[in-house]
């Protein structure tokens, strides 16, 4: 009776062990907010230097991964301090093969603040915000 007694207190500490090992491993994946798994990434003319336009019309992509992603992106570009021009806003668009595009006429120089506010859906509250400055030459 020794030998089996033995043997399955240890059966059970390993059972609880390895129930405990995979209900860490799965719950933070099931407890993370939908909006933990989605990436905002801009995408500029031209990657290979800092952001930097000048006075006019700048297209700005916002690209939504993992691929597939559905809901609405909202752009908005944030004005210098001391520029004395208003902020400009993009309005939500879909999001159509993991992608939102803006154009924005920058009218004054300086360093700009783009942030990209993903959603569900029109209908739901903003889930995440990403940004990036572009500096805006005259």
């Amino acid at each position: 009776m020794g030998w089996y007694s033995y043997s399955m207190r240890r059966f059970f500490a390993s059972l609880v062990l390895v129930a405990a090992s995979l209900g860490l491993a799965v719950a933070p994946v099931a407890a993370d907010p939908p909006s933990a798994r989605i990436v905002l990434s801009f995408d500029f003319s031209d990657n290979s230097a800092p952001p930097a336009v000048s006075n006019g019309v700048f297209h700005i992509a916002t690209d939504v991964l993992p691929e597939g992603t559905r809901g609405v992106v909202r752009m908005i570009a944030i004005a210098p301090g001391d520029a004395g021009v208003s902020n400009l806003v993009c309005r939500f668009q879909n999001v159509v093969k993991s992608r939102v595009e803006c154009g924005f006429n920058f009218t004054a120089a300086g360093t700009w603040l783009i942030r990209a506010q993903y959603a569900t859906d029109l209908s739901s509250p903003i889930v995440l915000t990403s940004g990036t400055s572009i500096r805006v030459g005259d």
